[in-house]
């Protein structure tokens, strides 16, 4: 074979020049690996795949919520929590607890003084005359008879109806608010404190309303602004009792405004309202009309609590921050 016949060299190829091992080379080294990687490690990514469609569903949801306009958002969220049997339940509770402990306090108080007579206090304060006062009178038994049934199983009877006012106000807030419900002994101990809170201001109230019938109108000049703030602090306090979750003090505030103008509006249109109420139901079913008048009552003040309730909601979705509301929101509930 002659020497232009011969193959092409092959070309050489160089080895790689070792290097020395380093401390990364080793298994059993204490030094962590560094790895180049484009994952993004933000304790959201972290998150599980199921966990990040919950949140992206959330948000979705808040996004169509508040497109929607005020009025029909209040609307909606009112007839999907089913408010109307909400407030008859909390109506009924209310009823059945508040009232029957109201008069045995009233029954005990007037023992220390001067033993007035609820129901004088009725006439006087609703100022009923004629036949209406004849039916309110007898609608009520005297003192003697309310303290004799005042013992401590009755007192304790009318107030774990107190438990279920509490618990369907609770269930309110919750779906309102489109966050979970209470899950541990929290939620009773929350709603014992706030059925307390209840009938303070209840028997305060009360107790504000019979000075104007002994001093004369301009006596609402001072009853009034302490209704008003007494409305205020009850509604500042209630979502803090009701809701599972931490509300800084902005998102208490349009809501207790809120509460604040409407609960002491039914304040004063009860003096207006409850006498006509009186003499009607009164005249038609006797005595058992004026419990129906009070019932009446109960659940009209029922419906504007729910009604408030899911407006001081619909308010805090659409100010407070949206990562906020999807962290507490509960993607079950949240609807459009």
């Amino acid at each position: 074979m002659s020497e232009s016949e011969l193959p092409p060299p092959t070309p050489r190829v160089m080895p790689k020049l070792l290097r020395p091992p380093s401390a990364r080379d080793r298994v059993d080294s204490d030094t962590p690996v560094e790895i180049d990687s484009d994952v993004d490690s933000t304790p959201t990514a972290q998150t599980s795949p199921t966990e990040r469609v919950r949140r992206l569903t959330r948000r979705e949801r808040l996004a169509a919520v508040r497109a929607i306009n005020i009025p029909t958002s209040i609307v909606r969220r009112f007839f999907q929590i089913d408010g109307i049997r909400k407030a008859m339940l909390m109506a009924f509770n209310l009823f059945i607890s508040i009232i029957p402990l109201v008069i045995i306090a009233f029954a005990l108080f007037s023992r220390i003084r001067n033993r007035i007579s609820l129901s004088q206090v009725f006439v006087e304060q609703f100022h009923l005359h004629g036949e209406t006062a004849q039916i309110v009178r007898g609608a009520f038994p005297p003192t003697r008879n309310i303290v004799k049934v005042a013992s401590l199983i009755a007192v304790a009877s009318f107030a774990l109806s107190g438990f279920d006012v509490a618990s369907v106000f609770q269930r309110t807030f919750a779906d309102a608010w489109n966050v979970k419900h209470f899950r541990s002994w929290r939620g009773p101990l929350r709603g014992l404190i706030w059925f307390a809170l209840v009938f303070l201001t209840f028997a305060l109230g009360q107790v504000l309303q019979q000075i104007p019938s002994k001093l004369g109108w301009w006596a609402y000049i001072i009853t009034i602004p302490i209704v008003m703030v007494m409305n205020y602090w009850f509604w500042s306090m209630t979502p803090r009792l009701m809701l599972d979750k931490p509300l800084a003090r902005n998102d208490l505030r349009p809501g207790a405004i809120l509460g604040m103008i409407g609960s002491t509006a039914l304040w004063v249109l009860s003096l207006v309202i409850l006498p006509g109420w009186f003499s009607w139901y009164g005249r038609g079913f006797g005595g058992i009309g004026i419990a129906l008048a009070l019932l009446s009552w109960t659940y009209v003040v029922s419906i504007v609590w729910v009604v408030i309730v899911v407006i001081a909601a619909i308010m805090w979705e659409r100010s407070a921050p949206i990562d906020e509301v999807v962290e507490v929101s509960d993607a079950d509930t949240l609807k459009v």
